[in-house]
């Protein structure tokens, strides 16, 4: 393959007897450009990614051959909304992950879960309570002091969800990113939930009260 790669105002003729060719890009900046011109006489296809974090409270949900739902429930099962907690409440995160049933299973897919920094994760095996948080199948599960990464398998059509203990340990306003859930091996398969903005209340506030 024979192409012209002109990027932020810099042309550059390439060459490759390879069948993919890959070119790494400048930063964006929101101005520049970037155009490819075939010079040779093949078909070419061309594919632009670009990666990153976004900023605090400009993530958006996103499935592509993943479907992922979050929620959170005290620990009798009943609804919470994280976005106000009394502090020293215990409750639970579930996230359920489902393959939509388009394509084959999915094998060592991993799925991070963030949590705020006025949060304290309950690591249920230290506790001897893992009776609390049933979990589904999984090869590795890693908790750390502020997220807690965990690695399954995921066949056509079903669904695993996954729950993790938490405290409302420190008042405060804090974000809580989204969670993230792709394939290991292939990054075309993935699942994001919103970030938000979260708040931990002292005890016997009103406000908290009246939820």
């Amino acid at each position: 393959m024979s192409f012209t790669l002109t990027a932020a105002g810099k042309r550059t003729e390439k060459f490759s007897e390879k069948a993919i060719c890959r070119v790494d890009l400048p930063v964006p900046d929101g101005r520049a450009s970037v155009s490819v011109s075939n010079t040779g006489k093949n078909l070419l296809y061309v594919r632009m990614v670009r990666s990153g974090t976004p900023l605090a409270g400009n993530e958006k949900p996103s499935s592509s051959g993943l479907n992922m739902s979050v929620s959170y429930t005290r620990m009798d099962g009943m609804a919470l909304d994280p976005s106000r907690i009394e502090q020293g409440t215990d409750f639970m995160a579930m996230v359920t992950v489902t393959h939509p049933g388009v394509a084959s299973g999915y094998q060592q897919l991993a799925l991070s879960q963030l949590f705020p920094s006025g949060w304290e994760i309950r690591n249920t095996r230290m506790e001897g309570t893992l009776g609390g948080a049933a979990q589904g199948p999984y090869t590795y599960q890693d908790i750390r002091d502020d997220r807690v990464l965990t690695y399954f398998d995921l066949w056509k059509g079903q669904s695993h969800t996954y729950r993790v203990l938490l405290n409302a340990s420190y008042t405060g306003r804090y974000y809580l990113p989204g969670a993230f859930c792709e394939a290991m091996y292939d990054h075309t398969v993935n699942a994001r939930s919103m970030g938000r903005w979260v708040e931990v209340v002292a005890a016997g506030d009103p406000a908290t009260a009246s939820q």
